[in-house]
């Protein structure tokens, strides 16, 4: 059954697209808030991640119904995908992937909510697949993985990576403004970054919206005479970087490219790079996941 909650204008918890999800999202929003707020060591309970889970979920609910997977599925497992990430107000305390924990989460707010024990099987089974190659994709698994991509793609991922940068404390910086490659760069491989037909259309047009927003931002940063930069394309192993460089240091010696490595870490292969100057030995390094390629 399909319907739409109210918000609760003292929560602000967001509309879900199955209506018996809503008392389960309400004790999963006051969970993930507290969560967070533990490891981020602040009274405040911030709605970041419940944020993301909810957007992701929607995103869901969308690629589910016109890939012909369970609606409700899909959405509960977008919902709690993210749900262990700040476990006990850790971060992937001993290594151990934020969906395992995710999954305890679900089992016990889900089973004190009534959900079938086949349901939340089928959910746990795709929250496990997202990010494990070991384990043969489902098409709900398949759903949740590009719905969860979507999420940081076009206007609204470019403005998620602004607020996130704010929230890390930091404004317009250099720093920031050489980070703008791995959006640069996962822009770049939408369309071979998604498994569903909806996903890849959607990730696509989203891809377009990125490169044209940062292009038009690093052009009005070099007019105003902010910030000169330049991109380079540099490769590592069959993936093109869409490397953000700036033209010079502060101190006004060039900026070079200087080391460039690969290292396998605890979801993904990561891509690392090291930006500096010569003169003043100003660093600026990156480090992101390697985008994975699914068709």
């Amino acid at each position: 059954m399909n319907g739409r909650k109210k918000t609760n204008a003292k929560n602000s918890y967001a509309p879900v697209s199955n209506v018996e999800l809503a008392p389960l999202h309400k004790k999963l929003c006051q969970y993930i808030r507290m969560e967070e707020a533990a490891y981020n060591e602040t009274p405040l309970e911030p709605d970041t991640l419940m944020g993301h889970l909810e957007r992701v979920a929607a995103y869901a609910v969308r690629l589910a119904v016109n890939e012909g997977v369970d609606p409700l599925r899909a959405e509960l497992a977008a919902l709690f995908h993210d749900a262990g990430k700040f476990h006990g107000g850790t971060y992937h305390e001993g290594n151990k992937p934020e969906e395992i924990r995710s999954i305890e989460v679900l089992k016990e707010l889900a089973g004190e909510n009534g959900q079938s024990r086949e349901v939340v099987e089928d959910v746990s089974d795709a929250i496990l697949q997202l990010y494990n190659d070991d384990c043969g994709k489902t098409p709900l698994s398949m759903v949740l993985f590009d719905a969860d991509n979507l999420d940081k793609m076009g206007l609204l991922g470019i403005a998620n990576y602004f607020i996130k940068s704010g929230l890390r404390g930091q404004g317009l910086t250099a720093e920031m403004i050489t980070k703008l490659t791995v959006e640069l760069t996962y822009a770049r491989y939408a369309g071979r970054r998604f498994y569903t037909k909806t996903g890849r259309s959607l990730a696509v047009k989203k891809s377009l919206d990125t490169i044209r927003f940062i292009h038009d931002f690093l052009d009005v940063l070099r007019e105003d005479c902010i910030f000169d930069t330049r991109i380079e394309h540099v490769q590592v192993s069959d993936v093109v970087l869409e490397l953000v460089m700036l033209s010079s240091c502060h101190c006004g010696a060039p900026i070079h490219l200087q080391r460039i490595w690969t290292e396998e870490g605890v979801k993904c292969t990561q891509i690392h790079l090291e930006m500096g100057c010569r003169v003043c030995e100003n660093r600026y390094k990156i480090k992101f996941c390697r985008p994975m390629f699914v068709v």
